[in-house]
This record gives C-alpha cells, sequence and structure tokens, in this order.
C-alpha cells in the first residue's frame, strides 16, 4: 500500500518529470512554482478600452478631444506554462493500429521516465543520498541540480528527513538550498511535523530558517490547526514569526477563513499585525461574502473597522467588481460601515480588470461624496497609462477640494512625461481661470 508520505514523494516526481522537457529556464522560481500548482491554466487578458467622461454618457461626439482610447489591462496574466513546454505534452507516435490516419496520442510524461540524467540520480540516492548530493554539486548546475536534488530530496526524506534537511542546511546554496529544504520540511510535515518544529527551531536565524518555518506552518494548518498556532504563537517576535504566520493564514484561508480571520483579529489586537488582518478579510470576502460581511460588521466599533471594512470591499470586487457596485450604492449612509470612501477601493480595482464597465457605473452614479469617491479613485487607476482621460475623470469630482488636489496631482504626473500635452489639455479644458492659472504654473513650460 502506497503510503501519504510516499505519494508526496511520487508527485515531486512527477513535477520534476514535467520540469525536464523545459528547454530554457528563465526564470526558475516562477516556473517551479507553477509546476506545483498543478500548472493551472490562465487565459491572457486584453486591452480593453475607457470611456471617457462623455463618451460614458453617450455623448462622444461632442468632445472630439475625449475621443475612445485604450488602457492596457494592469492584471495581465502570462501565457499558460503548458504552452511553453516542448515537446508538448501529448506526441504522436507510429500507429499499428488497422486506422493509419488516426495516430495515437502518448503522454509525454512516458518519454520523461526514460531520463537517464534522473534515472542516474535515483540509482545514485537509494545507494548513498548524501554522496548523490555532491554529485549533483559538483557535475551540474542551474536546473539539472535543483531537479536532481529534489529527486533526490523526495527518496532521502522518506528515510531520514532530518538527516536530509540537516545535509542542505550546511551544504546546499542559492535557490537549490531553499527549494530543497522547503520541499524537505513539506515531506516531513506530512510525517512528523512535531519533529519537523523541533529541528526549525534549532536552525540560525537566517533566510533559510524562515523559509521551513513558513512551509512548517502552511503544511501543518491544514491537518492540525491548534498545534500549528501554538507553534508559530510561540516563536520569538521578528521577520521569521511575521512571515510564519502570514504563510499561516494564507494557507489556513482556503480552508476555514472564518477562523484564519478570528485568529488574525487576535494577532491584530495583541501584536499589532494589522496586515495579517487585512489579508484573511480579503480572503474570506472572496470565498463567502455574505459571512464575512457579518465578520466586518462585528468590528464595526473597533479602531480597525476601516481596515476590516476597506479589505472586504476589496476582495469582493475582487470577485465580482459589479455586485460590489450594487452593494455600496445600497449601503445607507447612516451604516454603521458605510464610507463614501470605499467606492474609491471599488474603482482602484475594477478598473483593471474592466474599464467600461467601470466608468459606465460611475457616469450613471448621482453627484455626491460617493460618486467623488469613485471618480477620484478611477481617476488615479488609470493615470499611468491615460493621463488624458485620469485628468478628464478628475474634472467631473463636485468637491471643490477633492477636485483641485486630484486636477493638480493629475497634471503633473502627466508633465513629467508630456509636458506639452499636458499643457495643451489645460488651455482647451473647461476650468475655470484660476485652476487654469494654477495647473499651469504646475507644469513649468513656455
Amino acid at each position: 500500500m502506497i503510503t501519504g508520505f510516499a505519494k508526496s514523494a511520487l508527485i515531486v516526481a512527477a513535477d520534476l518529470a514535467l520540469l525536464c522537457a523545459l528547454p530554457h529556464v528563465i526564470n526558475l522560481r516562477v516556473e517551479l512554482d507553477a509546476l506545483r500548482a498543478e500548472r493551472q491554466v490562465a487565459t491572457a487578458s486584453s486591452s480593453a478600452p475607457i470611456l471617457s467622461p462623455i463618451e460614458a454618457s453617450g455623448n462622444a461626439s461632442q468632445q472630439p478631444l475625449l475621443a475612445r482610447i485604450t488602457l492596457p489591462l494592469l492584471s495581465q496574466i502570462t501565457r499558460p506554462l503548458l504552452s511553453q513546454i516542448h515537446p508538448p505534452l501529448l506526441k504522436p507516435i507510429a500507429n499499428t493500429a488497422p486506422s493509419p490516419g488516426n495516430p495515437v496520442l502518448t503522454p509525454i510524461a512516458q518519454a520523461a521516465t526514460k531520463d537517464s540524467f534522473l534515472a542516474e540520480t535515483r540509482r545514485r540516492a537509494e545507494i548513498d543520498p548524501e554522496a548523490t548530493m555532491l554529485w549533483l554539486q559538483n557535475q551540474h548546475t542551474g536546473s539539472e541540480r535543483l531537479r536532481g536534488m529534489l529527486e533526490v530530496v523526495a527518496l532521502w526524506a522518506t528515510q531520514d528527513s532530518e538527516a536530509a534537511l540537516l545535509w542542505l542546511e550546511s551544504n546546499a546554496q542559492g535557490l537549490a538550498r531553499l527549494e530543497t529544504l522547503s520541499n524537505g520540511v513539506e515531506l516531513w510535515a506530512e510525517r512528523n511535523p512535531t519533529a519537523a518544529a523541533e529541528w526549525i527551531d534549532g536552525m540560525a536565524n537566517d533566510g533559510s530558517k524562515t523559509t521551513a518555518a513558513k512551509t512548517l506552518a502552511a503544511k501543518w494548518v491544514q491537518t492540525d490547526p491548534d498545534a500549528a498556532l501554538a507553534w508559530v504563537t510561540g516563536l520569538a517576535n521578528g521577520p521569521i514569526r511575521t512571515e510564519a504566520t502570514l504563510a499561516l493564514a494564507q494557507s489556513w484561508t482556503q480552508t476555514d477563513p472564518k477562523a484564519a480571520s478570528i485568529w488574525a483579529l487576535s494577532e491584530a489586537e495583541f501584536n499589532g499585525n494589522y496586515e495579517l488582518l487585512s489579508q484573511t478579510i480579503l480572503q474570506f470576502s472572496q470565498q463567502a461574502p455574505q459571512d464575512a460581511e457579518l465578520f466586518v460588521r462585528d468590528l464595526a466599533d473597533n479602531n480597525y473597522a476601516s481596515i476590516a471594512v476597506s479589505s472586504f470591499v476589496t476582495g469582493r470586487a475582487q470577485a465580482d467588481p459589479i455586485r460590489t457596485a450594487q452593494w455600496l450604492a445600497k449601503l445607507a449612509p447612516e451604516d454603521p460601515i458605510y464610507s463614501a470612501e470605499y467606492a474609491n477601493s471599488l474603482m482602484q480595482v475594477w478598473a483593471e480588470s474592466d474599464s467600461i464597465a467601470a466608468s459606465e457605473w460611475l457616469n450613471e452614479q448621482p453627484a455626491g461624496e460617493l460618486r467623488d469617491a469613485a471618480a477620484y479613485g478611477f481617476s488615479e487607476s488609470i493615470q499611468a497609462f491615460e493621463p488624458e482621460a485620469a485628468a478628464a475623470w478628475a474634472n467631473t469630482i463636485d468637491d471643490p477640494d477633492r477636485r483641485i488636489l486630484r486636477l493638480t496631482d493629475s497634471i503633473i504626473q502627466w508633465s513629467r512625461s508630456q509636458p506639452h500635452q499636458a499643457l495643451e489639455w489645460v488651455q482647451t479644458a473647461e476650468l475655470e481661470p484660476a485652476i487654469r492659472t494654477h495647473l499651469a504654473n504646475q507644469i513649468g513650460v513656455d
């Protein structure tokens, strides 16, 4: 019977077989992380046009200066890693069946098992894993060395995790050290997390200990949250505890976001770790928005209520900006968690994923503080990509102080790269004379 620990070793071996198929390693860490994440396929987003304030209202012909423009989405996603693997995962082979026009497809993984390098690495590791590690370090470099060391760790850790990690801590270097150490700790955590925790406690306080602590915390909380929390809480205050705490919370929110958020709340109260609370609530709002809303409402009277609600709005907007906008529009000013500034957070997120829908919704909002906050956030979000549209939207803000603040910042940023274009806009836009003079002075060109 194959144990769960042995299965983990097989999974590591399978990952290495796929890594073997990559012809060039440009960024080894990114590709390795992508393989571990089960090579999830993400679609690349295309550029989307932004509607100027005039276009959003359907009167684009009245303002040729504010013609339809495009904004590259900020959230561009890389092409699927699988498309970069050569040869392809499914490889045509000769067919001896009676249908010559329909070749059989066989997974490339079958060919990967014949990799002479991995086969030799396994053979050596079964005899003497420590000598195999030395052989890898002396004979190989880069991705070749890393995939070989990961293979040795998968085999060595099943026999003696502590010995494997001790060797890595003392002998491995660079990326190979961190990645193989992380894999070793993860394998050990499946079998004996308490022993792994004791071993980590005795490590020197450096980057390797941080890597090991993060890996153990993330793995341990999935099977025994109480024990994992007790261990992380007992770590000395400092960067190692901070990183391990964040890793634990991120892993825990995948299975129990409410429990993770409650724990993060205690960390905020006793240790001032508000960033942890923000991150857990953000994840909570994406997985269970209604439960997350009840949670943040319970914090309405606390000093960090604004952090909680802002994280809730941001997380919910990332998952579903349209419903988040509808929720914000219906929120009464008398509501304990109401703040017009959350519309700013919404637009910062929404403009990245769908600037057209965001600008149309914004133009439909009645005058008031919520629309002003939304316009401010939308203008900020597109500033670096479309400064002319950013200035135009800033000019629609009703509150005079906020309007001047956003317009000034927008024109200053625009003038750093395109001073003459910025000045031309200031001279032709519908502005009060005093504001026109003020903005022109910010540009500083003749």
